[in-house]
């Protein structure tokens, strides 16, 4: 379940003037590609590449353009191109209905 302040969007996902930012947590070489669970540092995101050459943030992109719905080009990697933990942005026209389409696939990992 993700963390929620009270009443407030989960502690990995921020909303802004036509954006959404995601805090993420990347599993460069799993066996399943798409959400695996929720952490208290952010939705952990299983991807297939391994961490070369940007392949696997290439991947996250691509992995969390599909989850939200989204072009792949309205995803941004940034913060954290050589690191796990990374902050990706969603540029997108409604920025709650996305955050909320996120949250649901949260609730249910």
């Amino acid at each position: 379940m993700p963390n929620k302040s009270a009443g407030g969007p989960a502690a990995w996902l921020s909303l802004g003037p036509g954006t959404v930012t995601l805090k993420v947590m990347a599993r460069p070489g799993a066996s399943r590609t798409g959400l695996l669970r929720v952490d208290p540092r952010g939705l952990v995101i299983g991807i297939a590449a391994t961490p070369e050459r940007g392949k696997a943030n290439a991947e996250l992109i691509s992995t969390v353009a599909r989850m939200a719905g989204v072009a792949r080009s309205a995803v941004e990697l940034i913060a954290g191109a050589s690191a796990r933990q990374k902050s990706l942005r969603i540029r997108c026209g409604d920025p709650t209905a996305i955050a909320a389409k996120l949250d649901a696939m949260a609730s249910r990992s």
